[in-house]
């Protein structure tokens, strides 16, 4: 039997990442302060943090908790701002409060900054490219892993407001290579 490729629709989105964690009080505290999202309720051992009425993420506490090692687990979630604007206020922000970035790259069709939270949970914060400006050589979308323009992120959130949350549309993100294939050069 043979099925066709459909490519998944644009308009797709990712709900909310779930996360259990060791302590809250410290994963609200470096998701509020550090990150820039809102804290939306908190419920016992359970807190809801995203942008405006946008859940993005729900922290779930259980003291001690931790890593098992050689077993599979989160990579990273990925937060999509809306603007290269919002990405350079995000990383201005990181930049200011001192949080370690562990690397940031350009891939052709996004811009991406990488980073931890306290827990060790991978954390990509980045933008897409408008489809027009992506190149695809047949049916792929060619990507990189290239550095990325830091200063050139930065100067776009030049006279972007300065209230240290993460931009008003920010959502879950699905990376573009899960809606058509790509290849890496």
């Amino acid at each position: 039997m043979t099925t066709a490729h459909s490519p998944i629709a644009a308009a797709t989105t990712v709900g909310a990442v779930s996360l259990t964690v060791a302590s809250l009080s410290r994963s609200v505290d470096f998701y509020t302060t550090r990150l820039g999202l809102q804290l939306l309720k908190q419920q016992g051992d359970t807190a809801h943090l995203g942008v405006g009425a946008e859940e993005l993420l729900v922290l779930h506490e259980i003291p001690g908790a931790q890593r098992v090692p050689r077993t599979a687990g989160l990579y990273h979630f990925a937060i999509l701002v809306p603007s290269r604007r919002a990405l350079g206020a995000a990383l201005k922000h990181l930049v200011d409060t001192g949080v370690p970035l562990q690397g940031a790259a350009d891939h052709l069709v996004s811009e991406a900054i990488y980073l931890a939270d306290p827990e060790g949970n991978g954390i990509e914060i980045y933008r897409d490219r408008d489809r027009a400006e992506w190149t695809i050589q047949g049916s792929e979308i060619q990507m990189a892993t290239d550095p990325l323009d830091a200063q050139g992120v930065l100067a776009a959130a030049i006279g972007a407001p300065t209230d240290h949350g993460l931009a008003e549309g920010t959502r879950m993100g699905p990376r573009p290579s899960a809606c058509r294939r790509h290849r890496r050069r």
